[in-house]
């Protein structure tokens, strides 16, 4: 099967269980980020797909100054979905003949505290889903910073795609709406630590049992393109 062809089926298999995007990348130097696990994997396995699934724009509206249970819900099942679209893809790269490491949503692990296996919005970037965005996420220019997003892992060859050139300009909704203060001028002043404080208090409060915040993301303005207004939201 031509590579085209075959970049085009995994697109459209994503698509149809309920992506909202698909891009490709060379592995290369984002390697060295991985974890130990599956660095060596990186080697073998040197092309990265990446899958996104948006978050529900009436679910993010009714977050308030804190995350809820509707979130929560739907934090977790679009996580599960993306974990399911990746495996089916890893599948049907199985059946062609070729390696496929699925690695999921979001998975922290104990032995490295607040990390994953890699930098789902790193590869997400390099393969042209978005830019960096000011609140450490990747910003869509079709959704805004909405995506949650899972990588695969493959040895088959396939063509990658541009990186996107945009950026968030002087816009500073995300910023402006931190309840950590952990967003700064630039991408690279962003405060991790804050952030990580917020959200643990925000899983330990009212029983929520779950480190999420999603207050800059619904803040953010990167999906107005699409002329959704958001009632009583600046």
């Amino acid at each position: 099967m031509v590579a085209g062809k075959v970049k085009e089926e995994l697109q459209s298999l994503a698509i149809r269980r309920g992506a909202s995007v698909m891009g490709v990348c060379r592995v290369g130097e984002l390697a060295e980020a991985f974890v130990p696990e599956i660095k060596g994997a990186a080697e073998r396995l040197p092309m990265a797909i990446s899958v996104g699934i948006a978050l529900q724009r009436a679910v993010l509206d009714t977050l308030d100054n804190r995350p809820n249970e509707i979130y929560k819900a739907h934090y977790r099942i679009t996580n599960a979905q993306l974990d399911t679209i990746i495996y089916i893809l890893a599948q049907r790269i199985a059946d062609w003949g070729h390696d496929a490491l699925p690695i999921p949503a979001s998975r922290l692990l104990p032995q490295y505290p607040h990390r994953g296996h890699l930098n789902h919005r790193e590869i997400a970037f390099k393969a042209g889903l978005g830019w960096r965005g000011k609140n450490n996420l990747l910003v869509s220019p079709l959704y805004g910073s909405r995506l949650r997003l899972a990588t695969l892992l493959t040895d088959l060859e396939l063509e990658p795609d541009p990186v996107h050139e945009g950026d968030c300009g002087p816009c500073r909704a995300c910023r402006k709406h931190c309840p950590a203060e952990a967003i700064g001028e630039r991408v690279d002043d962003f405060q991790l630590d804050k952030c990580r404080d917020k959200v643990l208090q925000f899983s330990r409060e009212n029983n929520l049992g779950q480190a999420i915040c999603g207050l800059c993301l619904n803040r953010c303005p990167g999906d107005k393109p699409r002329n959704h207004v958001r009632p009583g939201k600046d």
